[in-house]
């Protein structure tokens, strides 16, 4: 009776745990928290088919989901919730997944038909006492598969974050308490454990698997920085352009004294995840500006004096003549001024176009990481030219950063830098996918300035 009343109040346990889990995994449609959702289902119902089975007797019912939940799905599916939030190569994280849904399909299979030996009472069944060979070696595996899969990515978050990767850093602790969710529900299947203590170690993996969850998750609300623009707009969604705005020149200090652009630190020994998305450019057509359109001459100056007085005099309706306004010319406005042919062009510049695909409802979030960007790029970086963040119209989802460098060693240069770092690996949670596009600018070709026209 003891054994049930454990089993009971780890089943709420699990039960709560796995509710929290799945409702933050529907919200952030994150592939790891679905993965460790299914981690969380099967412990809560082996849990459940327990504290049944302690109190009116195991069956076969019972045993095999049990089983399933417990040895199976358990480690498999959390050792694949590892890997997708570690991993930083798209085909280890499709392999993982490729392999963990055809096991499991299979095991899945072989535990519900193959036949069970022995006889079943209240006390806790063993598998290796009520399962042939072939459903034991299945589970073997899967607990040999996990363990392996657990403590590798523990160990290269740890070497990473030794290596001053801030990402990893973030996530060494819950890495490691979710690997320690793993040991536990490896030890409470293997039937080496009496029964309370198998209870316990299913209910603490499920308590641990919830806590390391919600501790991978980023809070953006309360992150300081991102509360700048007072309590007038605290209603209001970030667009990613409140710092793109022009600055109230009314009230901006007279003698500002500009910001000291950031300097470039040495690029580190390993390849970091943000390097993924700006790779090192590629040789591409060049991008040419259309020449500008011809100006027609402008007619000749209206002279009165070649058809003679007017003999009528001049009239209430006469008046000195207005010339007409000249057409802007000079140097073009903005941060290309002085660019063009008088400026000696662009014959090394680059440039690069990024798209981003983002998670639904995490777009204000990725706007203020965006606008902070922008805004840091522009006072810190003095040979990037042009650096904007745009939506899409008609995609609320999708986002674009237009790029434009003075040469390969202004962009070698943004890519180092620290504010970089920080907004890719912060990104990373919002977006869905990244799409780069290089661009390498030749000799550009900017308009010329439109002469003056004379007044009439």
């Amino acid at each position: 009776m003891v054994d049930a009343l454990i089993a009971l109040v780890a089943t709420f346990g699990a039960l709560a745990a796995t509710g929290l889990l799945v409702q933050r995994a529907y919200k952030d449609r994150l592939l790891y928290l679905i993965a460790w959702s299914f981690t969380q289902v099967g412990l809560t119902l082996a849990l459940l088919c327990m504290a049944i089975g302690f109190m009116a007797g195991f069956n076969g019912l019972f045993f095999r989901v049990m089983e399933l939940g417990a040895a199976l799905i358990g480690p498999v599916w959390l050792a694949l919730g590892m890997i997708e939030l570690i991993a930083r190569y798209v085909q280890v994280r499709f392999g993982a997944w490729l392999f963990t849904i055809s096991y499991t399909v299979v095991a899945l299979v072989i535990l519900l038909v193959d036949p069970l030996k022995g006889s079943l009472h209240k006390s806790l069944p063993k598998p290796s006492a009520t399962y042939d060979a072939l459903p034991l070696l299945l589970i073997d595996g899967a607990h040999l598969v996990a363990v392996i899969a657990l403590v590798g990515c523990t160990g290269v978050t740890a070497w990473l974050a030794s290596k001053r990767d801030r990402e990893a850093g973030e996530l060494l602790i819950p890495v490691a308490l979710v690997a320690l969710a793993g040991v536990l529900v490896v030890s409470g299947t293997r039937g080496f454990l009496p029964a309370p203590l198998a209870i316990i170690a299913l209910g603490g993996a499920a308590g641990l698997v919830w806590y390391g969850a919600m501790r991978t998750i980023p809070v953006y609300e309360d992150d300081e920085g991102y509360d700048e623009y007072g309590e007038e707009y605290a209603d209001e969604p970030a667009t990613g352009y409140e710092e793109q705005a022009y600055p109230d020149r009314a009230h901006a200090p007279a003698h500002a004294a500009p910001a000291e652009p950031v300097p470039a630190p040495t690029p580190p020994g390993d390849q970091r995840r943000g390097e993924l998305r700006f790779p090192d450019p590629a040789p591409a057509e060049e991008l040419r500006f259309p020449d500008p359109p011809a100006l027609e001459p402008a007619p000749a100056a209206f002279d009165p004096s070649a058809f003679g007085a007017d003999p009528a005099g001049p009239t209430s309706v006469d008046g000195p003549a207005v010339p007409e306004p000249a057409l802007p010319g000079g140097a073009l406005a903005g941060p290309l001024g002085g660019l063009g042919p008088a400026g000696g062009g662009l014959p090394d510049g680059c440039g690069q176009i990024t798209v981003y695909t983002l998670l639904d409802g995490r777009e204000s979030a990725f706007d203020a990481l965006a606008a902070e960007l922008v805004r840091t790029v522009r006072s810190a970086e003095p040979d990037t030219l042009v650096f904007a963040c745009h939506e899409v119209v008609g995609g609320p989802t999708q986002r674009i950063f237009y790029q434009l460098f003075r040469d390969e060693n202004a962009f070698a240069a943004h890519r180092r830098q620290p504010h970089l770092q920080r907004f890719l690996g912060e990104s990373r949670t919002h977006v869905l996918a990244t799409n780069v596009i290089e661009l390498r600018l030749g000799a550009a070709k900017l308009p010329l300035p439109a002469p003056d026209r004379q007044g009439r």
